[in-house]
């Protein structure tokens, strides 16, 4: 792999995610994930199904498998969010859990991304 400027790239050309565009994805993530508590309340973070997809078009929450998408993380599959799953049975998160459920599914997704444009 060889590093121009902010973004690394692979021997075979195609640009991988590097530490300024995992920082622009985890804040586009991050304000997805507020809109959609505010909105939806502290339980909708939870539901079965509910994930965070990239596509060439940038980040969204969709609660079906997107065929045509970069990546995708099931929110429920991140360890923040398995934590208040298997808490106290009450299956809603507090507002300060978004930040560090944003990291985690930052890197999963950016994983995906890099496997996709390493191979």
């Amino acid at each position: 792999m060889v590093e121009h400027g902010a973004v690394i790239v692979n021997m075979s050309g195609m640009p991988l995610l590097g530490t300024q565009e995992k920082g622009e994805l985890e804040a586009l993530i991050l304000g997805k994930l507020e809109k959609h508590y505010k909105q939806h309340g502290p339980m909708s973070l939870l539901e079965p199904g509910l994930r965070i997809v990239v596509t060439s078009g940038g980040v969204e929450l969709a609660t079906r498998p997107q065929h045509d998408s970069l990546a995708q993380v099931e929110t429920r599959s991140l360890f923040t969010a398995l934590c208040y799953l298997a808490a106290d049975g009450t299956q809603a998160m507090p507002h300060e859990s978004l930040e560090p459920l944003a990291t985690e599914a930052t890197s999963s997704l950016a994983a995906q991304i890099n496997k996709l444009l390493g191979s």
